[in-house]
């Protein structure tokens, strides 16, 4: 490690050399003296790169604090043209309940003002003019410092004097005080002073959260009074909105069951979302389609197509090649709604596109598909009864309480409420009143609500019902649920 002088040891062989300039040593201490300049910019140089970093995060969190307020007021303008929204139409209770909790914010608001203004006054200011002022100036110091160390000679030569050797000594001895000058500043600046200014801001964060928890102290005891006030509200509200669900039920109970009054003389009809066909095409057809082919091309080929029995038989080009058969019961048949002579099969793993001659081709081939669909449903459930005897009601009856007796039946898919009256006839599971009314908001291309008491339900209705039902409905819905969620219950908003 080179040697060093300190500063005492410099003040103490300077002092001597003024004192005594003949006898003095000083010149043989100058070679420490710049180690000793070496040293301090060494240290100088780590903390200027901390102190950088330090003004950067600073500069970022007074940043970041300004959009804060920016936000908070853009808040506290959106609660009081609230509360004026409320006043307006004659809530004065919200309305007071709002411009309370702006005025709340506002308080905040104020006192993160002051904070983010302590945070830049006494150290972002202080930072800044540490670095861009002081560290500058230092520098100033040193080169002037260094300029007069060429200059100094440590022996006489031909035609010089001892006075102008003293000179050099001199103003080599000054810039060096005056850079140990500098330095002493700076190490007061950037140490006590420093310190001294985050003193200064952590007051002025204690005083920020003294007004926080004084205007929270205020507000807590306005939270206090307006929570009871708010569960007697909203107790209020869900009865009302209990009573305009019941009256909605009994309205569309009213409505759904006007066309199915007769619906026990007419023939068992397929309605899960399914269009219904035309009976005088009845249930066979042979003839020839255009199918869109599946690859790249995409390009209309003629096919053979054959329904009879509840399938659709699809033949190839090709003599040595399978036909394709269709289950219609897992299919569903959709028009086209851009091309009144298109029409659309949609299988489990697949759809397909269909072009027929004419618009009226098109309908008989799509009420062909129906009515074979409905009448595959009907021999479904008249072979799961095997009971010739039975009437349409009896049949749907026995069928209702078998659905009920089902595992998980007991009780509504969602919110576990015991002894559900209402079904979803597309998603095969029995739910309460309450949830029933949530199911009719989702709308019937979600789930198409029917009640098992209210409803006169056809047979080709209750399929999925008793194939799924409740229990199994939940085991795969549920399946990659956490473990810890949990059910809502009757209560649940």
């Amino acid at each position: 490690m080179p040697d060093l002088i300190s500063v005492q040891d410099f003040i103490s062989q300077t002092q001597e050399d003024l004192s005594s300039p003949t006898t003095s040593s000083f010149t043989s201490h100058m070679g420490k003296c710049r180690n000793t300049v070496c040293s301090l910019e060494e240290d100088l140089d780590s903390d200027r790169t901390v102190l950088q970093k330090m003004r950067k995060a600073v500069k970022a969190e007074h940043t970041t604090g300004q959009d804060l307020i920016s936000h908070l007021e853009a808040h506290i303008a959106a609660l009081e043209k609230f509360s004026g929204n409320y006043h307006n139409s004659g809530d004065e209770k919200l309305s007071e309940a709002f411009t309370t909790f702006a005025s709340f914010s506002q308080e905040l608001l104020e006192a993160m003002k002051s904070l983010l203004l302590s945070l830049y006054h006494n150290i972002q200011f202080s930072l800044d003019s540490l670095i861009k002022g002081d560290f500058k100036g230092i520098e100033k110091e040193k080169r002037e410092l260094a300029k007069q160390y060429g200059m100094v000679r440590t022996e006489v030569a031909g035609g010089e004097i001892a006075e102008e050797m003293e000179k050099e000594r001199r103003m080599f001895q000054l810039h060096m005080c005056e850079y140990l000058i500098k330095v002493n500043e700076l190490k007061t600046k950037k140490g006590v002073d420093l310190l001294q200014n985050n003193i200064k801001h952590c007051n002025s964060q204690f005083n920020f959260f003294q007004k926080c928890l004084k205007a929270t102290e205020k507000h807590k005891q306005f939270i206090e009074k307006l929570t009871p006030e708010l569960q007697s509200m909203k107790s209020k509200q869900e009865e009302e909105k209990k009573q305009l669900c019941s009256l909605r039920d009994q309205l569309k109970a009213a409505l759904q069951l006007e066309p199915r009054e007769n619906s026990v003389s007419k023939p068992v009809r397929y309605s899960m979302h399914q269009l219904q066909g035309n009976k005088q095409y009845g249930t066979e057809r042979s003839g020839s389609l255009l199918k869109k082919s599946d690859g790249l091309r995409k390009v209309w080929q003629k096919r053979k197509c054959t329904v009879r029995n509840g399938y659709l038989t699809i033949s190839h080009s090709t003599l040595n090649r399978l036909p394709v058969k269709l289950n219609l019961l897992t299919c569903q048949v959709k028009p086209n709604a851009d091309d009144k002579k298109c029409f659309d099969l949609i299988s489990h793993n697949r759809t397909y596109h269909f072009l027929a001659e004419d618009e009226q081709e098109c309908n008989i081939w799509i009420s062909v598909l129906s009515n074979s669909k409905e009448e595959a449903l009907n021999v479904a459930f008249k072979q799961a009864h095997d009971k010739d005897g039975y009437n349409m009601e009896n049949l749907t009856g026995t069928i209702i309480e078998e659905i009920k007796h089902m595992p998980g039946n007991n009780m509504c898919c969602d919110c576990s409420t015991p002894d559900p009256a209402w079904l979803s006839i597309n998603l095969g599971v029995l739910i309460c009143i309450e949830c029933s009314g949530i199911h009719r908001e989702l709308g019937v291309h979600h789930s198409r609500i029917q009640s098992l008491a209210l409803d006169k339900l056809a047979t080709s209705e209750l399929l999925l019902a008793k194939n799924i039902g409740n229990s199994r409905f939940n085991d795969i819905v549920e399946a990659n649920l956490p473990n810890s969620s949990s059910k809502p219950t009757k209560d649940s908003a």
